[in-house]
């Protein structure tokens, strides 16, 4: 083989929609040299970059004199194997982004950089033969070395370096000091007997659970694609957990998304205590060296299970065995910022690439899933009733118009909450909204507290005593008085702040927990809420969306819905769904276990037909109505859109730009595509930036993307691309 004629084509994290051809330098063997693998490149004027090879090839574009040798190979094998490079590259192409900036996401942090990393080392601290704080009385160690070994000896088994660091977060160089003195040892995995917590609790399986797991098992070895569409508390994830029983026995690996980092400590916890094997963790809450380790041994096959958020995705597997999204209609799925892809569109995807099988669970399926569901792509399994002796909710619509209030509460409602406390059991309050008031307003001018970057109004958070948009996340001092004509401030709105001050006032002697973003901001501090909810410690738990995707509270038999109102007049056409999705969830959380459960909806619209179709009829029937809507209108799933969304501090340049770019896709697409706009987004002001979007639809996939390579490279060259920020979203989920 001559080195002249072979190049590497590789990527490269840069804007560019291209690859980049090199040539390999004089030490480097092409026979060592294979796809996957990243490369020290020289790139632009003055810096180096790394690279991913994606192919060697024989011909180039461009001339041989003209191409740079690479700096030197990074990699002894490739980081992405084949199968996972071609995933990629389908993204890369399906979503038309960049292939560098797609693979750069995939990757660990540590792997991004232009070094090689050596591999981490799993080792575990345990104690020695002075393993006791008595022993080591004659020599001088601190407190926080005493509570390390206490840890230790309490503990009974060795620890691994990551997790005793978490408890410990400055035990570094105490373990290095204890280590010299002889108390702590240092072990490799390989040396170390980890007991293991493996309790497999003795649960009979309903008739639907087996019906479901049998259909799964008899085609475990191909690709199928099912919809595991079962109530709240009908089993779905004792389904999930035979299943991967049988895989992990055949010597596969498991992959389960979760729509949040939330729900990820209870869910590992409940494994651990099944399955006596090694779990992989991938979310956003993990240190880089941990993202690395975990990523390295399910690479390897040492994880036999991976859990993890929307990015877990990109996990490479060694024996893929069976992958599965738990809440698949969830909205966290779809990344809403650069590369905006659906972890549940490419998990299906990767099942038929690496020809497993995926599952797809949910009790308010997406309408995108059950219209697949209808066309025969996925297999339907319903759970249609509750796991054990749990029993569905009642219903109650609470018309409070004109009703006694204290505060966002009906007086109606603070009297059922008394009646399910006298009983010794928990209540469960929602409203999707944090702090306390909604906004400020003068009742004698019209003045409100508005952002100035997003023009929308800001929160009262009496707690800290300030304004915040929770939109762009600034804040400032809290102003009591109008600035124009010095009257006090009227604060109008409610969150979940002031549902608490209500509650502390009339339940002076019940313990209360608000769960939002505001109070779960500390590292586990969500994950010791929801242990103080299951062991009893509290008897009125607050909160929003966060407290609504899949937690298991057996002792809550009274959930209130605060403001059900707010989505049923959206002009986003997803509204109905999103507002049907949450009310079930919501709903979902009481009479899981052996009391029966109460939903009380607050509601200025009692009469709406959405409440009465949801409660007499269920979500699925709900669903049906909404996609004979989306049918007669020709919207998604019975049509295919694309956002094209451009942003600037000048709204005239975000209005130049955008109306050129779509009279060029009139004309590179012949007017085959139907556009909308340009029209301003929901939110048209977000920090500082003026924000359209230009929505285009097609009748069939095929044609929204025929032209869509053309276009973005016309895009890039256009006047004025430069001083605006532009993005296309395939298969938008948020028109906001």
């Amino acid at each position: 083989m001559k080195t002249k004629k072979d190049f590497l084509r590789v990527a490269v994290h840069t804007p560019l929609r291209r690859t980049f051809d090199y040539l390999p330098n004089k030490e480097t063997e092409l026979k060592i040299l294979k796809p996957g693998i990243r490369v020290s490149i020289p790139f632009g004027k003055q810096r180096n970059a790394s690279g991913v090879i994606i192919s060697i090839n024989s011909k180039s574009e461009y001339p041989y004199h003209k191409l740079k040798k690479i700096n030197y190979v990074i990699d002894e094998s490739p980081v992405i194997d084949s199968k996972h490079l071609d995933l990629l590259i389908w993204a890369s192409t399906y979503y038309h982004h960049p292939i560098g900036e797609v693979i750069h996401n995939a990757l660990p942090t540590l792997l991004r950089k232009n070094d090689n990393t050596n591999k981490y080392e799993d080792f575990f601290w345990s104690l020695s033969e002075k393993n006791s704080i008595s022993n080591a009385g004659s020599i001088k160690i601190s407190a926080i070395q005493k509570e390390i070994i206490k840890h230790l000896k309490e503990t009974g088994e060795p620890i691994n370096d990551l997790e005793l660091k978490k408890i410990f977060p400055s035990a570094k160089r105490s373990l290095i000091s204890l280590e010299k003195n002889g108390l702590v040892r240092k072990e490799t995995k390989g040396n170390v007997k980890i007991k293991k917590n493996n309790t497999k609790e003795n649960i009979t399986l309903n008739e639907y659970q087996d019906t479901a797991i049998n259909k799964i098992l008899a085609s475990i070895n191909s690709n199928c694609v099912y919809l595991l569409d079962g109530l709240t508390g009908s089993g779905k994830t004792e389904v999930y957990m035979t299943v991967m029983e049988n895989v992990i026995e055949s010597g596969n690996q498991c992959l389960v998304l979760l729509p949040e980092i939330g729900l990820t400590p209870q869910l590992i916890q409940r494994f651990k205590n099944r399955f006596d094997v090694q779990i992989g963790i991938q979310h956003s809450g993990l240190s880089n060296i941990e993202r690395l380790k975990h990523w390295q041994d399910s690479k390897s096959g040492k994880a036999k299970i991976i859990l993890g958020t929307r990015s877990a995705i990109w996990t490479p597997l060694k024996n893929p065995g069976i992958y599965i999204i738990d809440e698949e209609h969830d909205l966290s799925y779809k990344q809403q910022s650069g590369f905006q892809y659906s972890a549940r569109d490419l998990l299906v995807v990767r099942a038929k690439k690496d020809n497993v099988s995926a599952i797809l669970g949910s009790a308010t399926p997406s309408l995108e899933t059950i219209f697949n569901a209808n066309k025969n792509r996925y297999s339907h399994l319903i759970l249609p009733k509750r796991a054990g002796v749990a029993r569905q909710p009642k219903f109650r619509l609470l018309d409070i118009r004109g009703k006694k209030m204290h505060g966002p509460l009906s007086y109606i409602l603070i009297e059922e909450i008394k009646k399910h406390l006298k009983e010794k059991n928990q209540v469960l309050l929602f409203l999707n909204r944090r702090g306390y008031s909604t906004y400020l307003y003068c009742h004698n001018c019209g003045w409100k507290a508005e952002c100035e970057r997003c023009e929308i109004p800001f929160t009262y958070h009496k707690s800290k005593n300030n304004l915040k948009c929770h939109q762009c996340g600034s804040s400032k001092k809290n102003i009591k008085c109008c600035p124009l004509c010095e009257l006090e401030l009227l604060r109008l709105g409610h969150g979940t702040e002031q549902i608490e001050e209500v509650l502390s006032k009339q339940f002076p002697n019940s313990n209360i927990a608000r769960i939002d973003r505001d109070t779960t901001r500390k590292r586990n501090a969500m994950n010791n809420y929801l242990e103080k909810v299951n062991t009893g410690e509290i008897d009125i738990l607050v909160g929003t969306q966060m407290i609504t995707k899949g937690h298991h509270f057996p002792n809550v038999t009274l959930t209130a819905i605060i403001d059900a109102d707010r989505g049923l007049f959206s002009t986003d056409f997803r509204a109905s769904e999103r507002l049907a999705q949450l009310f079930m969830q919501v709903s979902g959380r009481t009479g899981r276990g052996k009391k029966e459960g109460t939903v009380i909806v607050q509601t200025y619209n009692p009469d709406h037909p959405l409440f009465h179709t949801l409660i007499k009829h269920g979500y699925n029937h709900l669903s049906k109505s909404l996609l004979k809507e989306r049918k007669s209108s020709l919207l998604p799933p019975y049509s295919h859109m694309a956002f094209l969304r451009v942003e600037a501090h000048n709204i005239n340049q975000v209005k130049y730009f955008i109306k050129n770019a779509g009279m060029h896709l009139n004309k590179f697409s012949k007017n085959t595509l139907q556009l909308f706009g340009p029209i301003p987004a929901l939110i048209e002001k977000h920090s500082g930036r003026f924000r359209y979007q230009l929505i285009i639809q097609a009748s069939n996939r095929k044609n929204l993307h025929a032209h869509m390579d053309k276009w973005l490279q016309k895009l890039e060259t256009m006047k004025g691309s430069k001083t605006v920020r532009w993005s296309l979203d395939i298969d938008p989920q948020d028109m906001s």
